[in-house]
């Protein structure tokens, strides 16, 4: 299944002008992975942008973007909350309810959300 971002990252490894195997021996990967990965049949692991963006400064470059295409890919955000306090738990609650309301929003209420948190 191709993606925006099995799209990006094989635009990423011909701009690099390497193949499969050498990008995913970069990003310490297996080449069978990063594959699988490219056509969407393979979950993207939490440490893979990290890989990326420290391996190639085209990605760096775009980190949120490859962020935002891996959160699309997985089609979850996870937050880790381990050391958190009440009001970091209180917010992400609070953006867990956005999440499951997240659909039925206009397309307008989003963008002042989103604009909101941009401040």
């Amino acid at each position: 299944m191709s993606t925006q971002l099995t799209r990006e990252l094989r635009k990423l490894r011909i701009d690099e002008g390497i193949t499969l195997m050498e990008m995913a021996k970069k990003i310490g990967v297996s080449s069978a992975f990063l594959s699988a990965v490219e056509n969407g049949k393979k979950r993207i692991p939490d440490t893979f942008l990290d890989s990326l963006v420290n391996t190639f400064s085209a990605a760096k470059l775009r980190h949120d973007e490859f962020e935002v295409l891996i959160n699309m890919a997985r089609e979850e955000v996870r937050m880790d909350l381990v050391g958190a306090t009440k009001q970091d738990v209180e917010l992400a609650t609070c953006l867990t309810a956005f999440a499951r309301n997240f659909e039925s929003m206009t397309t307008e209420h989003k963008q002042r959300v989103l604009d909101a948190l941009k401040e």
